[in-house]
């Protein structure tokens, strides 16, 4: 009897500190937004003054994607058309980030100080329940980080 008031009690808290750190995650991007505030990929180099301070136009990105694609056509087993690809397309996926801010919008201490001791008070509570030792067994008190140290020390 008393193993299943422990386990209903360690489940209890592993959902209490669940909810707890959700909360406190959404209450956190409430107060975060997303935009495009500048050129994309081309503004991160004119900050830096680099193409005289104009940045990259957005096509130019597109340049290395189609030299690979064409590459990769007329050469399907050259490896160099396959890079030239890839990179190309990373390039467009960095531009993309690149251009994506995030703001903390304005919020008082006492807001950010609870949005805080949620998010890492409930992540740290379901961490300790993930992690404590078994407390019904009556074998020795070991952590699922102990056995996972077994294991991995043989």
């Amino acid at each position: 009897m008393d193993e299943k008031k422990t386990a209903g009690k360690q489940l209890l808290l592993l959902l209490i500190g669940m909810l707890l750190c959700g909360s406190g995650l959404f209450l956190f991007s409430k107060q975060v937004s997303v935009g495009t505030y500048g050129n994309g990929f081309g503004s991160m180099y004119g900050q830096w003054g680099l193409f005289g301070g104009r940045g990259v136009p957005g096509g130019l990105v597109l340049v290395p994607l189609i030299i690979g694609v064409v590459v990769w056509v007329i050469f399907p087993n050259n490896f160099a058309g396959k890079f030239i690809t890839i990179l190309g397309t990373l390039f467009i996926v960095f531009g993309v980030i690149s251009s994506v801010e995030l703001r903390y919008q304005r919020s008082n201490l006492y807001e950010f100080v609870l949005m805080l001791i949620m998010i890492f008070g409930g992540a740290a509570l379901a961490l300790r329940i993930l992690f404590m030792p078994d407390l019904g067994s009556g074998k020795k008190k070991k952590s699922k980080v102990d056995d996972v140290n077994d294991v991995l020390n043989g």
